[in-house]
């Protein structure tokens, strides 16, 4: 890496338990990674300790358990020590936090997440929040590691917005469109951007998950 380039990895913390179980988790009730998520992020910590390109400096980690699980998983190898941040949490889903898809259905007459721009349920960040919330804190990351290499170990929510808004011809200034129109990103997959000195991001990476072909289930030639 150049001084001019700071490199930027964002990572989707593995399967958790509430992926798996079909609730809508926040802080209090994220129940961490299942056995699957598990695998899959030492699947990735394998890749990335055979990578000497992508070596961190520092790695970075949103305070919700299956972040803190998949970091500490992958960060094993390189001897840092993750720290925790606040603001690289998923969006918050104010009242309906621990609520299933079903549940919150019927509640609200909506499936979670299709209606972008509008808080999830009261308490809720809307998405002009949390795009704020997420841009200013991937922005901190930049300025505070300038010629880094940087992981960041967070969420599907985090990663789309990031994408969004970093890409030409993305917007700045709120959604365009009532659902986000960004391809949800695999659990434990790469998305990486280089930045450079002028703080143009450019998008070097997204949706990278191939370490988990080799994992049962996922190879081409098994049955389905």
């Amino acid at each position: 890496m150049t001084d001019s380039i700071t490199r930027i990895v964002l990572i989707r913390h593995g399967e958790s338990a509430s992926n798996a179980g079909g609730w809508l988790s926040g802080q209090d009730t994220c129940g961490g990674l299942t056995a699957t998520g598990v695998a899959q992020a030492e699947a990735l910590r394998w890749r990335l300790a055979a990578d000497d390109d992508l070596h961190p400096d520092v790695v970075l980690v949103s305070t919700m358990r299956r972040a803190v699980e998949t970091a500490e998983i992958i960060a094993t190898p390189t001897g840092l020590v993750p720290e925790q941040r606040t603001e690289l949490m998923e969006r918050t889903p104010g009242e309906a936090e621990g609520m299933s898809v079903e549940e919150y259905t019927r509640r609200y007459g909506r499936i979670p997440w299709t209606d972008w721009p509008r808080p999830i349920s009261p308490g809720s960040e809307s998405g002009d929040e949390f795009t704020h919330r997420v841009l200013s804190a991937t922005d901190r990351v930049v300025g505070d590691h300038r010629g880094k290499t940087v992981w960041v170990v967070c969420h599907g929510g985090v990663i789309m917005v990031s994408a969004m808004h970093r890409w030409p011809g993305g917007t700045t200034d709120g959604f365009l469109s009532t659902t986000l129109p960004a391809v949800s990103p695999a659990n434990t997959s790469l998305n990486e951007w280089l930045v450079g000195g002028d703080d143009t991001w450019c998008l070097a990476r997204y949706n990278d998950h191939t370490h988990l072909v080799a994992l049962p289930g996922n190879r081409p030639d098994e049955a389905p």
